[in-house]
């Protein structure tokens, strides 16, 4: 930023006669950044949905017998019908981080940028949002599944109460969730603002 800024001063206080840096010199500097940003969207995106692959296999294939979590709680169709749609949905939001990054690549005006800027600052959003609600979602359903069945009831005193381990389990899964937002407003949001930085120049300098 600094390195911008020293370039956007220089370019304003020369003499017409003596200018070296324009508007084009500033627009390929942020073209450049802009471009650098979505990359790294994509390739976090990417290796997010890479990751988790094998420790689901390896979950999925581990609980196999009748002690298994999976199988005694009976959350083996649950849990494929969301990790299906999961893959789906995922495999969109790759497309779409993919197709920003060619359209910021591409870009030959100010304008076509500062559009795919909002419109990849959009997608991103709405990206940690479903991760979110998605892991919500299935961690009530999973909770419902449990402390509804039969195996539940037989493993706990006939005297407990449901409603406080409703609000405990609730309360942990919260803070679970919180933690994970947390982490996607850490990186995602230090390349959000990064591409905001850039919009706000190219804003400026138009």
């Amino acid at each position: 930023m600094a390195q911008l800024e020293n370039l956007k001063n220089i370019w304003k206080n020369q003499e017409e006669e003596k200018i070296k840096f324009s508007k084009d010199d500033i627009f390929k500097m942020m073209h450049q950044k802009s471009s650098s940003v979505v990359k790294w969207i994509l390739a976090l995106s990417i290796l997010e949905f890479l990751l988790p692959l094998p420790n689901i296999f390896l979950f999925f294939s581990g609980q196999k017998s009748d002690s298994g979590f999976i199988e005694k709680y009976d959350l083996n169709v649950m849990l494929n019908v969301y990790y299906i749609v999961h893959v789906i949905i995922i495999l969109g939001f790759i497309f779409c981080f993919f197709k920003n990054y060619k359209s910021i690549s591409a870009d030959t005006s100010v304008k076509s940028l500062m559009d795919d800027i909002l419109k990849t600052r959009k997608t991103v959003k709405y990206y940690i949002y479903y991760n979110i609600i998605m892991a919500a979602i299935i961690g009530f359903h999973m909770f419902f599944k449990v402390f509804t069945s039969a195996s539940f009831k037989e493993t706990i005193p006939e005297d407990t109460n449901m409603l406080v381990i409703w609000m405990l389990s609730i309360l942990m899964f919260f803070i679970v969730l919180a933690v994970f937002w947390l982490i996607y407003r850490l990186i995602y949001g230090f390349l959000l603002k990064k591409l905001l930085r850039n919009y706000t120049e190219l804003e400026q300098t138009n």
